[in-house]
């Protein structure tokens, strides 16, 4: 009956010493700690501190993606990357965080899906359209390339780089008079751009 008495006791004991511990945790300076461990390129301890807080939320999967895409464990952030999708389907941030290790593995299918899915949460994301209509065009898919870099050159008229692309997707369209005058605003954003030049001569 002691003995049973002790036990219980213990038990007690423990249970308690356990909900302190969990009560001294602090999210913020785990994050703070791991932030630290971050700036100075252990990634590793990074994690640790992050482990130190009990399940998965959002933020903790969210910073995991991205300590482990630092780490270059693509696999292993794509999963975290993705459970933050999964925990808030409406986080652009998440699915802009789970291109990067896809974008470091060079998986072009995949980052076509995932942009896409940006775009229909932020229609109007200049990288994202811009990232899209470069899958198309290094495909040679110069029509489905067009609307994107339409839509980022109209959001940013002095952009070289939209600008520029849009001017090549239409010479490859065989719209001339477009990308002549794409071609030549190129020149005004940076005179003597070669690529604008070569593009202006082939239009001869």
């Amino acid at each position: 009956m002691e003995l049973l008495k002790q036990k219980g006791m213990l038990l007690i004991l423990l249970l308690v010493l356990s909900i302190a511990a969990e009560a001294q945790i602090n999210p913020s300076q785990i994050f703070a700690e791991s932030y630290r461990h971050e700036s100075a390129g252990d990634y590793e301890k990074a994690i640790s501190e992050l482990n130190n807080l009990n399940g998965y939320d959002y933020h903790k999967s969210l910073r995991l993606g991205w300590l482990y895409y630092l780490s270059r464990n693509y696999e292993t952030s794509k999963r975290f990357y993705r459970q933050a999708v999964s925990l808030t389907p409406s986080s652009v941030e998440a699915l802009l965080g789970l291109c990067y290790p896809l974008e470091a593995e060079k998986n072009g299918e995949e980052l076509e899906k995932v942009y896409k899915q940006i775009l229909r949460l932020d229609s109007m994301n200049s990288k994202i359209n811009y990232a899209l209509g470069n899958i198309y065009y290094y495909r040679k898919d110069f029509t489905q390339a067009e609307p994107y870099f339409d839509k980022v050159h109209q959001m940013y008229p002095f952009d070289y780089y939209s600008t520029l692309m849009c001017g090549w997707t239409k010479y490859f369209l065989d719209k001339k008079n477009e990308a002549k005058r794409l071609f030549q605003i190129v020149l005004i954003i940076s005179p003597g751009d070669p690529s604008a030049k070569e593009g202006l001569e082939l239009l001869k």
